[in-house]
């Protein structure tokens, strides 16, 4: 294991040499060309098809990837499934300025160009990140984010000299087809290096890469996600229907007044969620004062 790793890291430095060589990043000097990799596209999915078994790992709350590399390009596409809705995990991952201290390896980002073009938001940002001990890359990025569309789409900005040879990404993001409020989540990323890199640096770095990138997007979504209050307690059939039978029925609207409270001053939008979701806890504790009721009577009458 420590041969293995050393093996690694003296690639990684090797991979690192060559990179930053001649052609380290620079702000003011062009890249050396406009894009090698294939160019992916600001709408629609990510071309790729889940078979009936890559289904069954995603339902079941894994991650499903695929990485590689093919004509010096690793590339890896993976989908998970997010407790969260669209536009918070949207929020997330086009919040560039919040990048730091939530994606791993990421020491610094600074934006230094944004943008409005038809509802879709292009910002260009300088990413550093910290690939081992000591030693950073430093690269810049074009992103596109369509709120619409659920899509954000990077790439090299050709403008600037970055450490990468070439690097594109892509997320799609669209409801979950059975969970209310989940998001599945689909992500693809390619990137291409300077000079010789081992195929295992390639793999380390997409593979990577990839889970960790889908890991702090559903992390930090799930944690901003509105939350489902849920009873604290499950009623039984069985307490239901003698509270029913030893307790004034209340748990209707009419009984509780909500019918005619909402006849006589209608509320907005925003009002009348906020007065349903208060008129359901009061329908469960009165459902709840029922059973209590119901249990203390039938006491008495064993009694």
């Amino acid at each position: 294991m420590v041969a293995f790793r050393a093996a690694v890291l003296t690639a990684v430095l090797g991979l690192a040499s060559q990179s930053r060589g001649a052609l380290a990043s620079n702000s003011s000097a062009p890249h050396p060309h406009q894009g090698l990799i294939p160019r992916l596209k600001l709408s629609g999915k990510l071309d790729f098809k889940l078979s009936a078994e890559d289904l069954e790992v995603i339902e079941s709350g894994q991650l499903w990837m695929r990485a590689g590399e093919k004509d010096s390009i690793g590339s890896g596409v993976g989908v998970r499934d997010v407790a969260a809705p669209v536009d918070v995990v949207f929020g997330q991952i086009s919040d560039l300025q919040g990048y730091v201290g939530k994606v791993p390896m990421l020491n610094s980002l600074k934006v230094y160009d944004r943008k409005e073009e038809s509802g879709i938001v292009v910002e260009k940002a300088t990413y550093v990140i910290r690939v081992i001990p000591g030693y950073n890359f430093e690269y810049y990025v074009k992103h596109y984010a369509s709120q619409k569309e659920g899509i954000v789409l990077f790439y090299l900005d050709y403008d600037r000299l970055g450490d990468f040879n070439d690097m594109q990404g892509k997320w799609y993001l669209e409801p979950h087809p059975t969970k209310a409020g989940w998001t599945r989540v689909y992500y693809q990323c390619d990137l291409m290096l300077f000079g010789y890199a081992p195929k295992i640096i390639k793999t380390l770095l997409t593979s990577k890469g990839l889970q960790s990138a889908i890991a702090w997007v559903k992390a930090e979504s799930e944690k901003r996600a509105p939350k489902m209050v849920a009873p604290a307690f499950v009623l039984g059939a069985g307490a239901l229907a003698g509270a029913k039978a030893n307790a004034p029925a209340l748990s209707s609207p009419e009984a509780l007044g909500l019918d005619r409270f909402s006849e006589e001053m209608p509320l907005p939008s925003a009002g009348r969620y906020r007065f349903a979701f208060g008129a359901a806890v009061a329908a469960t504790l009165v459902a709840t004062a029922q059973v209590v009721a119901g249990r203390r009577q039938s006491r008495r009458v064993r009694a």
